[in-house]
């Protein structure tokens, strides 16, 4: 009787805890002072493409009261391309507070530009995660 109920109270605490996005893993910032990171816990691989979450942190607003915004990135490292499938922005700091909107950009791929953001975040995922 002791094991059911010590295993029910675990069930029970995986079942209502509150769910969050994780440990965000640095990648860099820039001058501006906006972080980027991605979460290395929700990265999916499916045949040559790989899956993940990117936030970009922001220390002053991005837009409308937004200071941060999270994107769905479909990476294909054999060509080094991307695209996103998902962005939602939030009110606060890392991914937190409310959500302002969500967005399905358009289905198109993106190249990174040589020294970008999008180049370096690709870059460190392909190498991670290939």
């Amino acid at each position: 009787m002791k094991k059911i109920t010590i295993l029910l109270v675990i069930i029970f605490t995986f079942l209502f805890t509150n769910t969050s996005w994780g440990e965000w893993s640095y990648v860099t910032e820039r001058v501006s002072g906006n972080k980027f990171y991605y979460d290395k816990d929700r990265v999916r691989k499916n045949g040559k493409y790989i899956y993940f979450w990117f936030l970009i942190d922001s220390l002053k607003p991005l837009e409308r009261g937004v200071f941060s915004l999270t994107r769905y990135i479909q990476l294909d490292c054999s060509i080094f391309r991307y695209k996103s499938l998902k962005e939602i922005t939030y009110r606060k700091s890392m991914g937190k507070g409310e959500m302002t909107s969500d967005f399905t950009p358009p289905n198109e791929w993106k190249y990174p530009k040589p020294e970008s953001i999008s180049e370096f975040v690709s870059n460190k995922v392909c190498e991670e995660h290939q």
